[in-house]
């Protein structure tokens, strides 16, 4: 019997169906190759994801594939993930032309000045909470007005995972309720139901999760700026920026650029590279920087040195090449994805646990931990979400359960899961740009475990859980891949 792969038949007619051991066998043959090469040899783990990668390859041939149907599988996966590369390379150079522009120190130079190192972190969630709501997106969010307040954090001392934490949290809530989010209108279609009332059903776990938050942000600014950079250090780096660059209004032209096109609904990497260019200019015109160091540092990144270690650290970086070992990482991982997926072993993978489902409850509860862990496989919060709701939506049929039930968890566990693995497209896309690695801003994540925890608090209660308005009763669809989506930039 032929597998369905991807949404379409399969290619090769004497493909069968993996069975779920060989479908587990395979991804723990993954699994070892990334824990050996890790902890045994210490390897780079783009290497490691580009080895798992090619071993999937025999593996998915033996169940009757051709090289040429697998090589279509990961090529596929990945095609559909180019305009989130292109986005990563444009925040590369958006960072390097911001730092020689000015626009970097300027606002670092601004925060130091006027914001209270105690509400340092809540007026960063909230920063972040208003550009993400008003613009749709998290990643956008995160290379321009996390990139800053990035730089603020560190300058008056506080830890870099600490702030990173505050601005992802504030990102992701706008990807979850913004109207203009591509995420949050993904959500309510692969559910079927209407965009408003899928927002206001939200707003049940989401509120409640950042307003928990901005609780927590202000306790920790309370309880770690005493610690925080001294007045002097401060003094020292604003100093130093005023000695460096020139930081009047012309050094703030780049942002007004890209959150004007952001708003106006453009495209989110040639918006984020006309910012980039935008600050070239500035870099050239008003600090004085001549237009062939402008184009190195759109490429390789800037380079400050003043003798002050930490303002040097605060300032230097970006270019498109310091993207590359997370393209690399981004590329490798959802090629591995579009391998199982296309030859139906993610599928093997789910089926067993759907038939645990015999409730309303039980079928909630799976799905809250059932999102993420597509998230894992897939690498990208849409890939799990198409998947999950193309598996899930006939069983909230079957169960009358309201589909936007399976809308608001597609969004609390895979939306806001998205920065959570290092090797997804969020998690690759915060490390590159904040300089942070996932692991070490997860603890301060809190966002994403309360939406988890108020989702599944709902779910056991039945509280805030709308019956479907129509009868219930059908037999669910059986379950069957979807397509991989060309997956939204948050």
């Amino acid at each position: 019997m032929s597998t369905q792969t991807a949404g379409e038949p399969a290619t090769a007619a004497s493909a069968k169906e993996p069975g779920f051991a060989y479908a587990a066998g395979s991804v723990l043959v993954v699994v070892a190759i990334l824990l050996i090469g890790s902890l045994g040899f210490d390897a780079d783990i783009q290497l490691l994801l580009f080895i798992s990668m090619i071993a999937l390859v025999p593996l998915v041939m033996r169940l009757g594939y051709t090289f040429e149907d697998a090589e279509n599988f990961a090529f596929r996966a990945i095609r559909s993930i180019l305009g989130l590369i292109m986005i990563l390379v444009a925040v590369g150079a958006l960072v390097g032309a911001w730092a020689e522009s000015g626009t970097i120190p300027a606002l670092v130079h601004l925060g130091l000045s006027v914001l209270s190192p105690q509400l340092f972190l809540p007026t960063t969630l909230l920063l972040c909470i208003l550009a993400s709501l008003s613009t749709g997106t998290s990643w956008g969010t995160i290379g321009t007005v996390g990139v800053a307040m990035t730089g603020v954090g560190e300058g008056m001392g506080y830890p870099v995972a600490m702030t990173a934490g505050a601005i992802v949290c504030g990102a992701y809530f706008g990807d979850k309720m913004s109207p203009f989010s591509d995420s949050t209108n993904m959500n309510a279609a692969l559910a079927r139901t209407d965009l408003t009332r899928h927002i206001r059903h939200l707003t049940w776990t989401t509120i409640p999760a950042i307003a928990l938050c901005f609780v927590i942000f202000t306790v920790l600014g309370f309880t770690t700026s005493h610690g925080a950079g001294s007045t002097a250090e401060a003094d020292a780096i604003t100093a130093a920026l005023e000695d460096s660059f020139h930081l009047g209004l012309p050094a703030f032209l780049p942002i007004l650029v890209v959150l004007a096109l952001l708003l106006l609904r453009k495209p989110a990497w040639p918006s984020i590279f006309a910012g980039a260019l935008t600050g070239g200019l500035v870099a050239v015109l008003y600090q004085g920087a001549s237009v062939s160091d402008t184009l190195s540092v759109l490429y390789n990144g800037f380079v400050l040195e003043t003798g002050v270690t930490t303002v040097d650290s605060l300032v230097s970086g970006g270019g498109m090449l310091s993207m590359m070992s997370m393209v690399a990482l981004f590329l490798f991982a959802i090629g591995m994805a579009g391998l199982l997926t296309g030859s139906g072993m993610l599928l093997a993978l789910i089926t067993p646990a759907l038939r645990w489902i015999t409730s309303p409850r039980r079928l909630m509860v799976t799905s809250i931990f059932l999102v993420p862990a597509l998230v894992a496989l897939g690498g990208s919060f849409s890939f799990a979400a198409v998947m999950s709701g193309s598996l899930l939506l006939p069983l909230y049929h079957k169960f009358g359960l309201d589909p936007r039930n399976l809308s608001r968890i597609l969004e609390d566990s895979g939306t806001a899961n998205d920065p959570v693995f290092p090797w997804s497209s969020g998690g690759v896309f915060v490390a590159g740009v904040l300089g942070v690695s996932t692991l070490s801003y997860l603890p301060f994540y809190f966002f994403v475990f309360l939406s988890m925890a108020f989702s599944l608090l709902y779910a056991i209660t039945g509280w805030k859980v709308p019956r479907a308005e129509r009868p219930a009763g059908a037999e669910p669809e059986q379950p069957s891949a979807a397509p991989l989506p060309a997956s939204p930039a948050g």
